[in-house]
């Protein structure tokens, strides 16, 4: 299977480990990723709250670069620039000729755009998935964290259940983890206010924490680079905030996938995290 790859700008710098995972985890699962030429920035939150056309024009490139390679399908493992995207898809059906006035190549609509969990869960399957497993993550009780931008919103990005998904929660199960239920898996962790409302990012990861240290959970899985980031770098100031240590390791949901089809922990960038998730890893038996 073959699937054009948008990495965006965080998998190329701070979340190298996820870009690695991810390109290796889909090799091994039979999906030929290929990077999209010349992509550029999805425009993130900065340019769509400064014009929405140009923002979309920005996205909508992509889409074009992935088509004149004879790609059909992309996904991009950033949630944010896979809800960018994505909205380009289902607004080019609204309003095409709008959309292709603010690109140098028009877009004739033939790229279909997925998140990570759907390639992972539609496209390869389950089944596909669990056959391949060679050391189940048994013992480990991961809190499936999907955040704010993968289901919502629900007209744009049409996947699973916008306030209750459960994919990523099947996808764990099917590796063998002990799944933890809990209330804050589609809440935000502050997204990108990390730089200019520090007590938002404070606020809102903290509770997503909280959260799953009181469900009981070992780790936090996630899908995006932004949760990654706010909910692993600012645990040491919300620990300080709240009067006590949570030591809640964050890993992307490649890396598990990793781990449980035999990965070693050599091939992974988990030296890198705040929160090491090595000593629960060992504790559990996964490394």
């Amino acid at each position: 299977m073959k699937v054009g790859y948008y990495p965006g700008c965080s998998l190329e710098s701070t979340a190298e480990g996820y870009n690695e995972a991810t390109i290796n985890v889909l090799e091994t699962l039979g999906v030929d990723l290929v990077e999209i030429d010349d992509w550029n920035c999805c425009g993130s939150t900065p340019a769509h709250q400064t014009d929405h056309l140009l923002a979309l024009g920005l996205s909508a490139r992509n889409l074009v670069q992935a088509e004149e390679q004879g790609l059909d399908k992309m996904t991009a493992p950033c949630a944010a620039c896979y809800n960018h995207i994505k909205q380009v898809e289902v607004e080019f059906e609204e309003h095409p000729e709008e959309i292709n006035n603010v690109l140098e190549k028009p877009y004739k609509g033939g790229v279909s755009v997925y998140n990570l969990i759907e390639i992972l869960v539609d496209l390869v399957g389950i089944d596909t998935i669990e056959s391949k497993v060679k050391k189940p993550l048994r013992g480990l009780k991961v809190a499936p964290f999907y955040g704010c931008l993968l289901t919502r919103p629900a007209k744009v990005t049409n996947f699973d259940h916008p306030t209750d998904p459960q994919s990523m929660d099947r996808l764990l199960e099917a590796l063998g983890a002990e799944v933890v239920d809990w209330g804050s898996k589609t809440d935000c962790c502050g997204a990108s206010y990390v730089l200019t409302a520090t007590d938002i990012v404070l606020k809102h990861s903290g509770n997503i924490l909280k959260d799953a240290k009181a469900a009981g959970a070992d780790v936090i899985s996630v899908a995006c680079p932004l949760c990654q980031l706010n909910l692993d770098s600012r645990q040491t100031e919300i620990e300080k905030q709240i009067g006590r240590n949570l030591n809640m390791p964050i890993l992307y949901i490649t890396e598990l996938l990793a781990l449980s089809l035999g990965f070693s922990k050599g091939e992974l960038d988990l030296e890198k995290r705040l929160v090491s998730p090595k000593s629960i890893l060992k504790k559990k038996s996964v490394i």
